[in-house]
């Protein structure tokens, strides 16, 4: 089969999947938005969770399973077509629940759809569009287009999966040896798909800018049992297939194994090593990308600003594969090849693939920062009394810094279990984890893999846990020294 051909199939599949979670994506939010109780917590854990499992892991379980179907192959491609379905959807709850109303508010909808004379100027056909354009498209548009990036871009299932998929093609290729230009000549289809969509979403969002924007109430009407009961079945299906079976196949094989790993020294100080250059690369290039992020779209930047920190974003919006490969060229030439065999490339390789989603951590988290708690902490923070001032630090924290902390752990999770970039831009001698992970799963599953897998997982965790009151501290100390010096400037 050739490029453009398994290219156009990565095409439809992903425009079906990616329109099909809109609509669940969409019911789904309204859920969110019903619920102000206590069981919220349960529900969001519910719906993030299967987002944060990474694609190697789910992959590497489902692969197994997949073999017993070799003979159906449409089969295994429901199988992999519901794993990415189920992994994207996740994403589109959380735009949905925080992405602007609808520029036709509910009154207007109401009028219209009241008006039941043929001859009205509103219920001709050109109206219902309008109303239909302005309510729905515009404001599902954007969210479809990102879900569709997601799944076109989609590598570690499909490769442990065997499906036909243009990341696929593209990294065995030049895992062959395929001459790094004749690679890059292989992305221009992709890489067309890519920019076409991301330049019609920005239009859109361009034009959405100058349309009024009108203060709209929250739509109060609950949903029905049927359909709350619905959501929550697909929920738990969701958390099962991706979350529950994976981690109680690697987790228990991986736990029955662990005393043969931690008996082969060379192979436990392998993945130890590699599990540590992964940390180190994510954790770097998790802090750098949130700073940028900070530093562009914070409220009181310029206009101008934010447009440079939007156009930053495009090489992360292109995926991994096809920045890691046009990376890699630059510092293959006479400027940068002195650098190639450095951790620079993968480090600034990371940071501009977690640019666009450190931005959109940030505006969802500026989204939710309640401003008069967060002023009250600060103006607390620089009391002249002891107390006060640690008990400003501590509100601080609560309100602004713990969410800035777990951003950029999320960050460098990403970047930790990232495979593309790490394979083709890190050092031969600091390689990480995930690659190493990626390729002996090609090789079937057994205990040992199982443990290794879950330990790679484990160690991350542990590391955010550990790091959470260091960092608390440091945040603490770094607010006292910044209160100590400007009482000293200003006395």
């Amino acid at each position: 089969m050739s490029l453009a051909t398994i290219c156009g199939v990565t095409v439809l599949r992903s425009l079906v999947i990616s329109i099909l979670a809109v609509f669940v994506s969409r019911h789904l939010s309204k859920l969110v938005e019903a619920r102000h109780s206590k069981r919220s917590f349960l529900l969001f854990a519910l719906i993030l969770a299967p987002l944060l499992v990474p694609d190697l892991i789910v992959g590497y379980v489902w692969s197994l399973m997949v073999l017993k179907l070799s003979q159906y192959p449409f089969l295994i491609e429901l199988v992999y077509s519901s794993l990415v379905f189920l992994k994207v959807v996740p994403v589109g709850i959380i735009c949905f629940c925080f992405a602007a109303p609808p520029l036709v508010t509910s009154e207007a909808d109401f009028i219209r759809k009241s008006v039941r004379s043929a001859s009205a100027q509103i219920s001709g056909v050109a109206a219902q569009w309008s109303f239909f354009f302005w309510k729905n498209v515009l404001r599902s548009f954007p969210i479809w287009a990102l879900l569709f990036l997601l799944a076109f871009q989609e590598f570690e299932m499909a490769s442990l999966i065997y499906r036909d998929s243009w990341t696929v093609s593209i990294f065995d290729a030049q895992a062959r040896g395929v001459p790094l230009h004749e690679a890059l000549s292989f992305l221009t289809v992709p890489l067309c798909v890519e920019l076409l969509l991301v330049t019609g979403v920005a239009l859109l969002l361009s034009r959405m800018q100058k349309q009024p924007q009108f203060k709209q109430h929250p739509d109060s009407r609950s949903n029905s049992v049927f359909s709350q009961m619905s959501s929550l079945i697909y929920l738990l299906i969701a958390f099962s297939v991706i979350v529950l079976i994976p981690f109680s196949l690697t987790g228990g094989g991986g736990l029955r194994a662990i005393g043969s790993l931690f008996r082969n020294q060379l192979q436990l100080l392998g993945i130890l090593q590699e599990s540590g250059w992964g940390l180190l690369y994510g954790i770097t290039a998790g802090i750098a990308a949130w700073g940028l992020a900070s530093f562009f779209f914070s409220e009181n930047r310029s206009r101008q600003l934010k447009m440079l920190g939007l156009i930053c974003c495009l090489p992360g919006l292109c995926g991994s594969l096809t920045l890691a490969l046009i990376m890699a060229s630059l510092f293959l030439t006479d400027y940068g090849h002195w650098l190639y065999d450095t951790p620079a490339p993968l480090f600034i390789t990371l940071v501009l693939f977690l640019f666009p989603r450190a931005a959109f951590l940030k505006l969802i988290f500026r989204s939710q920062w309640q401003r008069e708690p967060l002023f009250l902490a600060r103006v607390l923070s620089h009391s002249p009394n002891q107390s006060q001032m640690k008990n400003g630090g501590r509100l601080q924290w609560i309100v602004s810094g713990r969410m800035q902390y777990w951003a950029v752990v999320l960050l460098a999770f990403w970047a930790y279990w990232d495979v593309t970039i790490s394979s083709i831009l890190a050092p031969n001698n600091a390689m990480t984890s995930s690659v190493r992970l990626y390729n002996l799963m090609h090789y079937g599953q057994n205990s040992i893999l199982s443990a290794m897998t879950f330990l790679s997982f484990c160690i991350p965790v542990l590391v955010s846990l550990l790091l959470l009151p260091i960092v608390k501290k440091l945040w603490m100390l770094t607010l006292d020294q910044k209160h100590v010096t400007k009482t000293v400037s200003t006395s």
